[in-house]
């Protein structure tokens, strides 16, 4: 990095009441949402895609420390109207979306409800929101990015190999070339180069550039330079699989050989960046004196009641316990929907059909019908045909020269659904009542013809009346 003058003070950095403060809201939000934070710790850090996320938390508190060493970081003199406004609305966003098992709301939510907690107790300016905000990069929300990034990266690679000479045919995400197949998958599609380069070239600019084109430029380049390596990287790999007949090694471990390419771009990128960089933060350094006083005091007390107020753990406490006769199991059952997080099953087999309810008590916030990897089609069956009728799914599935029906409907509070939108919405209307027990009604019916005919006249019938 390059030395810029800066005044320093003859005083060493000491960790002062200003961080004990962010540190006991950081505490208390993370102690009254255990729920949310065990959903963050399944999909963030237990993922490869988001392997940097053990990093983001410890980069957050030495961004709150800078802040502090340099005088940025205030406690407010008296209780600001608008930030507690702001503060409650996150509070109450935080306890429908979780009542109503919402992801992607609870995950905003609960970052929103951070921000706003820390703005109520300092100062407002423009530095003290990004720390807060660099925690976006733990949620798993980039996902939403995969299918876009996946058809860039299939069409970038198709312009690429169209320079190389080699006989080329691609369709889909497949690409096709004389020694075999590959598939551009979703691991492909430079999600995790991206979010990196995001992180990184953002803490860079809140560090070290103060020049609003120079921070865009930079970032620009980061974030583009990363999607151009995970090209290069696909092609590469394509080459390389042409040339040894698809024996090398990198053709198991091609997520390495990625970091290979990715590594000495940055390395280029931060050393271009020490030329453009107008600013220092980890040396600006203030002396700061603190005084207690009531409001600062008032203000925590404040911060941490409508924290537990709005808390997902406490609220998790009350979830209902089922009783004995109902902690049955699926397990002994060969034909069942692949189900996770469900609090307990009732099962009724009999010769010819099984039926299943699955409920979910609302304990794990991932315990839900809808809960993304939750299918309704048994392994080793394949979709044949799916409408809905009332207030139920009808799937037609096959295995091999077998055929059977499912008939399936989510249900909460007595209402039952055969669209998982208008379950979702109905979920989200009961939340402010704290309702968020449901059910998946789910029925397996074998047919005596592949085409189910006997069976789907029955069945309609059935509907209708």
């Amino acid at each position: 990095m390059t030395t810029l003058t800066q005044n320093l003070p003859a005083t060493r950095p000491t960790i002062s009441m200003q961080l004990i403060g962010v540190f006991l809201i950081l505490l208390a939000v993370s102690l009254f949402n255990v729920p949310v934070l065990t959903t963050l710790w399944r999909h963030s850090f237990d993922d490869g895609t988001y392997s940097h996320a053990y990093l983001i938390p410890f980069i957050t508190l030495y961004l709150f420390y800078l802040l502090q060493n340099a005088g940025k970081l205030v406690f407010r003199d008296r209780l600001s109207l608008p930030a507690s406004l702001l503060f409650v609305l996150a509070c109450l966003a935080l306890f429908i979306t979780s009542t109503a098992q919402i992801s992607l709301g609870y995950w905003c939510a609960l970052l929103a409800v951070l921000i706003s907690s820390i703005n109520m107790l300092y100062r407002f300016n423009k530095y003290i929101v990004f720390p807060s905000l660099f925690l976006i990069f733990i949620l798993p929300v980039w996902g939403l990015l995969t299918i876009s990034l996946q058809n860039i990266s299939v069409k970038a690679v198709t312009y690429l190999m169209s320079f190389t000479g080699i006989p080329t045919y691609v369709e889909g995400n497949f690409v096709t070339i004389p020694a075999g197949v590959f598939e551009i998958a979703g691991g492909c599609s430079g999600l995790r180069y991206l979010i990196v380069a995001l992180a990184i070239s953002s803490l860079f600019n809140f560090l070290y550039i103060k020049n609003i084109r120079k921070a865009l430029l930079f970032f620009t380049i980061a974030i583009v330079g990363a999607l151009i390596t995970n090209w290069l990287r696909i092609t590469a790999l394509i080459l390389i699989g042409e040339y040894t007949n698809m024996e090398s090694s990198l053709m198991e471990d091609h997520n390495t050989f990625g970091w290979y390419l990715f590594i000495p771009f940055m390395v280029l990128l931060f050393w271009w960046g020490n030329k453009i960089a107008d600013f220092d933060l980890t040396r600006v350094q203030a002396k700061q004196t603190y005084v207690a006083s009531s409001p600062q005091a008032m203000t925590l007390t404040l911060v941490i009641c409508v924290l537990a107020l709005s808390s997902t753990s406490v609220t998790r406490l009350f979830a209902p316990t089922p009783a004995e006769n109902m902690l049955t199991s699926d397990i002994n059952i060969a034909i069942k929907p692949q189900i996770h997080f469900y609090s307990f099953v009732q099962a009724e087999n009999t010769a010819s059909t099984t039926k299943l309810v699955y409920s979910f008590n609302g304990e794990d916030l991932d315990g839900k019908p809808s809960y993304y990897d939750n299918s309704l089609i048994p392994n080793d069956w394949q979709l044949v045909s799916q409408s809905e009728h009332d207030k139920d799914q009808l799937i037609h599935i096959s295995n091999g020269a077998k055929s059977a029906l499912i008939l399936a409907s989510y249900a909460i509070n007595g209402q039952h659904y055969a669209s998982l939108r208008a379950f979702k919405i109905t979920r989200l209307k009961l939340a402010l009542k704290n309702i968020s027990q449901s059910q998946l009604h789910w029925q397996f019916i074998p047919c005596t013809r592949y085409n189910c005919q006997g069976e789907l006249q029955k069945l309609q019938a059935n509907i209708i009346n």
